[in-house]
């Protein structure tokens, strides 16, 4: 993807969204779950990708909206625009400057004007600390929006000692779960693998689950120590499978899924890969219902075919038909620069921006990164007007806990369209 360094302010909104009016729930208790294998899990595929490379700075402020007085406030994004997982990782780099446009537009933050320093982690440890390092060192951020987050644990611990807050995006790394001063916005991780089963279950009418989880990283394979009890729970048949996302061929992966007599897959690993292991499967005559996420819905998969494809969604689907995903529509189609920010981790990134936008409704002269930590714990049982699949809490001094966002949104493909089915599934402790 080409390095984008144009520059710009962006711009708001006053108010808060309409609460939407019902949401139903289904639940599972799905116990401790959250044990030291289960700690390592990272992002692996499913749409919470990570890759490389570009930069958007603020600029002078449009004239579209009423005049900004306050200081300008510097907001740093990173995220993975670049390598084989990028088409769901890189939705960032649109969805938040078309954010700050917005807010801008209407108000900023109390009076202050928004900027959008978006910086590429190049799916690598060391360009992700060099990335971190650049917004807190040079850009001087008040807070750090993490787009995707695969690399997080990378530079985290610097962002946190220097005071500044880490907001996700997506919240896959246990270290959400382990660090105070990291403010996960969306399902947690470990709730979240969970709710994989129970929408098989519910939305698939599945009889037998397969997780297909990446290859390449060793992580994804503690997927099933959560995965396999809670899929006797709920009575489905469980099987497993690491599936590369470099392979040439698929072919005998669905032969063995097919004589497993699976009839839900699950593809826990990039969605590209995903979207060929797909086509291979339908060329050998096995086509079951197959899982995914809202990270990975997209192009990949919308341009199959014939297939129905279900999955949580972590963060609200962008075709849901609710108040606060229109307002995101609305705004994405008057500031976006391109389309990409309907699903991948555009709705991720949205709603973490918009955790920001609350806790700043208050902003007073001067935003240090401090005044926004200590904004951002004043967030109490808050799922802002149903933006948000879980009420949220930060509490000083402490690392928001596993299982304490426990429901997820649920979203779909069918008849080649993306549609968001209506409710929430979630897995209590």
């Amino acid at each position: 993807m080409r390095s984008r360094m144009s520059s710009r302010i962006t711009r708001g909104f006053k108010g808060e969204v309409p609460r939407r009016t019902s949401r139903r729930r289904s639940a599972l208790t799905v116990g401790a779950l959250a044990t030291a294998g289960v700690l390592a899990l990272t992002a692996c595929g499913g749409g919470n990708d990570l890759n490389a490379a570009s930069a958007t700075s603020g600029g002078a402020a449009t004239s579209s909206g009423p005049a900004l007085t306050g200081t300008l406030i510097p907001i740093g994004v990173i995220s993975s625009l670049s390598g084989p997982q990028a088409p769901s990782s890189n939705q960032g780099d649109t969805v938040a400057p078309a954010w700050a446009e917005w807010v801008n537009a209407n108000g900023g933050l109390n009076g202050h004007p928004v900027t959008i320093i978006s910086v590429d982690d190049g799916g690598d440890p060391a360009k992700a600390q060099a990335a971190e390092k650049k917004l807190v060192d040079e850009d001087k951020v008040v807070a750090i929006l993490v787009g995707s987050d695969n690399l997080v644990p990378a530079y985290d611990q610097d962002a946190i000692s220097k005071g500044v807050p880490l907001v996700s995006g997506s919240a896959n790394s246990a270290d959400w779960y382990s660090n105070a001063g990291m403010f996960p916005t969306v399902t947690d991780v470990v709730s979240g693998q969970a709710t994989q089963l129970m929408v098989a279950q519910k939305y698939g009418h599945a009889k037998k689950f397969a997780d297909l989880y990446c290859a390449e990283v060793a992580a994804c394979a503690n997927g099933t120590k959560i995965q396999e009890p809670v899929a006797s729970k709920l009575g489905l048949g469980f099987t497993s499978l690491a599936v590369s996302s470099t392979a040439t061929s698929y072919t005998a992966q669905c032969l063995q899924l097919q004589q497993d007599k699976v009839d839900y897959a699950q593809l826990n690993f990039s969605s590209a890969a995903a979207a060929k292991f797909i086509q291979d499967c339908q060329a050998q005559g096995f086509n079951p219902t197959w899982g995914s996420s809202a990270g990975a819905i997209g192009k990949d998969f919308l341009d199959i075919d014939g297939i129905t494809v279900y999955g949580p969604a972590y963060a609200f689907p962008s075709v849901a038909d609710t108040a606060p995903a229109k307002t995101f529509r609305d705004a994405m189609k008057k500031y976006a620069k391109n389309d990409n920010w309907a699903e991948g981790t555009g709705s991720f990134t949205w709603s973490g921006l918009e955790v920001l936008h609350k806790a700043l409704a208050n902003a007073g002269d001067q935003v240090t990164p401090q005044d926004v930590t200590t904004a951002l714990n004043t967030i109490s049982n808050d799922d802002l007007d149903g933006l948000l699949a879980n009420k949220i809490t930060f509490t000083a001094g402490q690392p928001v806990a596993f299982g304490s966002h426990p429901c997820a949104f649920v979203i779909s493909i069918k008849d080649g369209k993306t549609q968001a089915p209506e409710g929430t599934v979630c897995a209590s402790a």
